[in-house]
């Protein structure tokens, strides 16, 4: 059985490699943990519980633990999904871009790429959002830590832009940092399809945190 957060990484794949079919544990596996997102996003952590789960998942209670030691295990794996779905959209909306882009550009291609996640509809990153602050004290430092890691790209672009002259040197960046995540991450208890596109929305915020709401003198 997986230990709270411990639990293996996939194997990393290719861009476009064809997977092959699920074994029926791995696929029992992926059910239960899918039905776990739904349930964490839908009900919380507090109130969420394993034969939800388990309804969900059109399997027993009982048979969970064979994938997973407890509710900790499973919310460990969800929250670890999520942070690494998350980094991968960041990271790929970079990396499309040309090799001569410039740092405001790849700002905006991170910007759109948290966004792109966050409003995906995706259940592991609604789940993060909604159950994160409610997770016991050991997952949640854990994730922190995590999450400092997955910050290091926004540090990077961060300290590009100041040395490049795009950000002022009276703005704090760990300060802008946390404010853009917060604002982005935020966005999914507000944001309705309509009158702008997710891609408006990305847009809208870097001219917010690259140029700003005032008036040029």
């Amino acid at each position: 059985m997986n230990d709270v957060l411990t639990a293996p990484a996939p194997a990393k794949k290719s861009p476009g490699a064809k997977r092959p079919p699920l074994k029926k544990s791995d696929a029992t596996r992926q059910r239960i943990l899918d039905a776990a997102a739904h349930v964490f996003h839908t009900k919380g952590y507090a109130l969420a519980r394993l034969s939800d789960i388990a309804k969900r998942a059109k399997t027993q209670t009982g048979s969970i633990y064979y994938y997973f030691a407890s509710r900790e295990a499973i919310v460990a794996e969800v929250l670890r999904i999520a942070n690494e779905r998350t980094a991968a959209f960041v990271n790929g909306h970079i990396a499309a871009l040309p090799a001569d882009a410039s740092v405001e550009q790849r700002i905006e291609a991170a910007i759109h790429g948290h966004f792109a996640i966050v409003l995906s509809g995706d259940k592991y990153a609604s789940a993060h959002m909604r159950i994160f602050d409610q997770t016991p004290k050991k997952v949640r430092e854990h994730f922190l830590r995590v999450l400092d890691e997955h910050a290091e790209v926004w540090r990077s672009l961060f300290a590009e832009a100041r040395a490049a002259g795009v950000i002022r040197d009276d703005v704090d960046l760990s300060v802008m940092r946390l404010l853009l995540l917060g604002m982005m991450n935020w966005s999914i208890e507000w944001y309705k399809p309509g009158k702008l596109s997710v891609d408006d929305i990305a847009h809208q915020a870097t001219i917010l945190f690259l140029e700003g709401v005032g008036r040029r003198a």
